[in-house]
């Protein structure tokens, strides 16, 4: 360490004058080093702070009432090299700034940048691995990112072709007086009745929309149901159930309009005798 109590060289004799200015020679020759601030300050002086490891790297500012922080006494001043570098902490580009990733001569580029307004920050987690072919990003709403698969859009022109099944899964109602039907949870859907019973006409009706209602006798059985305004039947007449314990009727249908609904029903669904 070398700091100098002044700068100033007074009228002094051969060796004392020798001494001082060997004294400012080191404090300026070392950038005037130390675990604490230099007494004697100027306006763009530099300081080499040694209380942090490695040293930092201070510069007087103009007022000459603080130090800045330059970068640390290490491999580029600890600064971001142009050809690459490593980033320890987080790194924040301010007023929606791009991250740019350059095509192959520089000429052109491809950018990501935040929207205008974020309401509240939001952090997304990349995935460990890559997905398979075809492929999209897609959310668990908690800012985590994954590969899945999905169907291709509607189409209104063309149809559209898959190679492999589709598959709906049966969503279970709710046994009540008035069962509720959402025909957004699903396309399939059953119910074990505990009573004489309505169903409801459903939420959410879609024209075009098609699937089944599993109908379950609870164990005791002679369980009745009745249809509320928005069903059709074949001749306009309701399927009477089959009431024996624990049995099944697929009540099928199809959305026709908000409220056409046709059922066909299949009654009496068990193994051949």
């Amino acid at each position: 360490m070398a700091q100098a109590t002044d700068y100033s060289l007074a009228n002094q004799s051969g060796a004392n004058f020798r001494a001082e200015l060997n004294s400012i020679l080191a404090a300026v020759q070392t950038l005037n080093s130390g675990s604490t601030a230099p007494s004697s300050t100027a306006a763009h002086m530099l300081f080499l702070d040694t209380s942090t490891t490695p040293a930092t790297i201070k510069i007087r500012n103009a007022s000459n009432d603080g130090f800045i922080t330059l970068g640390t006494a290490a491999t580029n001043l600890g600064l971001v090299s142009a050809s690459g570098a490593t980033f320890t902490g987080d790194v924040t580009l301010n007023a929606q700034a791009d991250v740019r990733f350059a095509d192959a001569d520089s000429s052109n580029y491809v950018a990501l940048q935040s929207p205008a307004t974020v309401s509240s920050n939001v952090t997304f987690t990349l995935p460990s691995a890559d997905g398979t072919a075809n492929q999209a990003l897609k959310t668990d709403a908690s800012g985590n990112l994954g590969f899945a698969s999905f169907l291709l859009a509607t189409e209104t022109t063309n149809g559209q072709v898959v190679t492999g099944g589709v598959r709906g899964a049966i969503t279970t109602l709710t046994d009540a007086s008035t069962i509720a039907v959402d025909m957004d949870d699903n396309n399939n859907f059953q119910v074990t009745l505990g009573g004489a019973r309505t169903l409801g006409n459903p939420t959410n009706v879609v024209e075009g929309q098609t699937g089944f209602i599993e109908v379950i006798q609870d164990g005791t059985g002679s369980r009745t149901l009745s249809y509320s305004s928005n069903y059709r039947f074949v001749g306009g007449t309701a399927p009477t159930l089959t009431t024996t314990a624990s049995a099944k009727d697929v009540l099928a249908y199809a959305v026709l309009s908000d409220e056409k609904i046709m059922i066909t029903a299949h009654l009496d669904v068990k193994a051949a005798s």
